[in-house]
C-alpha cells in the first residue's frame, strides 16, 4: 500500500554531519531513474518530494520568499526548485576546486560505494546496504563500482563544475582519458564507456542515520558518444549529470582531492587509491581498527592479504608524498600521518616563529 506523501509545511530534521549541525534536504527520484528502478526499491520505503536545502541562516527576505512559495500550487513549486537546481554551479559553492584539488563528496569515499576490488566481471548488486563511516546509511543498486569508476566519475563532474549542474557536457574520450593519466588505447575507450554506463545505470540512496534522505538517484543522468556539440558542431561524447546530485557538494561534506596525487599512485594500486581519499577526507586521521578498514573498502580479498595489501598501500602513500609516516601496530591498529599542505605548514611555521 502507497505511503502518503510528505506535507510540504513538515520541517525538516537536523541531524549532525561533519561535526556541524545542518539540516538535511529530501530530493526525489528523476523520471530517469525511476524507469530504471521499481517502486519497491530501497525495501519499498518511499522516496521523500523534492525540497530545496535549507542554509543554515535565512535573511528575512529569504524567508519572506519561502512563505511566498509556500502559498504556490505544488507543481509550480516543484517546477521553481527544480529550475533552482537546474542552475546551481559547483564551483561557486566550492570556489577552491581547480584542477588539482577535485570536489568528492565524503560518502563516496568513507565507504565502499567505489570498492577496491579489481576484478574484471561485476557483480549486480541488489539494493544493498554499503558500509559506511560516520553518520551515513547507503544503498546501492547496480553492477559493481569500484575505483576506476570513481576516476572516471571525478573526471566528468569536474568538467561540469563551472555551468549549471544540469547542463549537457562535452568532450572527446581523447580529452577524457588524458585527464586521467590512463595510456591511450582502444581498449582504454571501450573501458572508459563502459565505466560511464555503469554509473548511468545505478540507483544510489545516502541518508543519515535517522533515515533522513539526502540523496536519491542515479550518478549519471545520459551519456552518448556521438551527440553534436553545438558550440563547435563537431560529434563528441556527452554527459548529464543529475540536478540533485549538487546537494551532495557541501563545504562540509565534500573532500579536495589532490588529482595529481592519485594519477601518481596509478590504476592498479586500488587499495592505496581507497585510503588516499579515505584520509583525505580527514584533517588529523584517527588510528583505526586494521578490521574497520577491510570492511569500508570492501575488499574481496582475505584479511591477511588485505593486511599485506595495506602496508603495501601506506607505504606507496609515503612514497607519492602524500604520508609523512604510517605504523600497523598490535592489535591490526592503523596509525597514519598525513603530510601539511603548503598553506597549513605556512600557517604553523607562522605560529611557531
Amino acid at each position: 500500500m502507497a505511503t502518503k506523501p510528505r506535507s510540504p509545511s513538515e520541517t525538516q530534521p537536523s541531524v549532525e554531519i561533519a561535526d556541524e549541525l545542518i539540516e538535511v534536504p529530501k530530493f526525489g527520484l528523476t523520471d530517469t531513474t525511476k524507469r530504471l528502478i521499481t517502486e519497491e526499491l530501497f525495501d519499498g520505503t518511499p522516496i521523500p518530494q523534492a525540497s530545496n536545502r535549507l542554509p543554515r541562516t535565512l535573511a528575512p527576505r529569504t524567508l519572506a520568499a519561502r512563505k511566498e512559495r509556500a502559498q504556490l500550487p505544488r507543481t509550480q513549486e516543484d517546477h521553481e526548485e527544480r529550475s533552482e537546481l537546474d542552475r546551481k554551479v559547483l564551483q561557486e559553492v566550492l570556489p577552491f576546486w581547480d584542477d588539482n584539488s577535485r570536489g568528492v563528496p565524503n560518502p563516496f569515499i568513507r565507504s565502499g560505494i567505489f570498492s577496491v576490488k579489481t576484478g574484471v566481471a561485476r557483480e549486480y548488486l541488489d539494493n544493498i546496504r554499503i558500509d559506511s563511516l560516520s553518520n551515513y546509511q547507503v544503498r546501492y543498486e547496480g553492477k559493481e563500482l569500484q575505483q576506476d569508476d570513481l576516476t572516471v566519475w571525478m573526471a566528468l563532474i569536474n568538467l561540469a563544475r563551472n555551468q549549471p549542474i544540469a547542463d549537457k557536457i562535452f568532450f572527446s574520450g581523447y580529452e577524457l582519458i588524458k585527464d586521467m593519466g590512463w595510456r591511450m588505447h582502444s581498449e582504454t575507450y571501450e573501458k572508459v564507456k563502459q565505466s560511464i554506463q555503469r554509473l548511468k545505470v545505478t540507483a544510489i540512496q545516502i541518508a543519515t542515520s535517522n533515515g533522513a534522505a539526502a540523496y536519491s538517484g542515479s550518478l549519471i543522468r545520459a551519456f552518448g558518444w556521438n551527440e553534436m556539440d553545438p558550440q563547435t558542431g563537431n560529434a563528441k561524447w556527452m554527459v548529464r549529470f543529475e540536478p540533485s546530485v549538487s546537494s551532495l557538494f557541501m563545504e562540509d561534506t565534500t573532500t579536495l582531492l589532490e588529482w595529481q596525487t592519485r594519477k601518481a599512485i596509478g590504476t592498479r594500486a586500488t587499495v592505496a587509491l581507497w585510503l588516499h581519499a579515505f584520509y583525505s577526507s580527514h584533517r588529523d586521521p584517527i588510528p583505526l581498527p586494521l578490521s574497520k578498514l577491510y570492511e569500508l573498502s570492501r575488499s574481496g580479498a582475505s584479511l591477511s592479504t588485505f593486511r599485506r595489501n595495506v602496508k603495501n598501500a601506506l607505504q606507496t602513500l609515503k612514497e607519492v608524498g602524500f604520508l609523512t609516516d604510517f605504523d600497523v601496530k598490535k592489535g591490526d591498529i592503523v596509525y597514519v600521518t598525513k603530510r601539511l599542505k603548503a598553506k597549513a605548514l605556512a600557517n604553523q611555521n607562522a605560529l611557531l616563529s
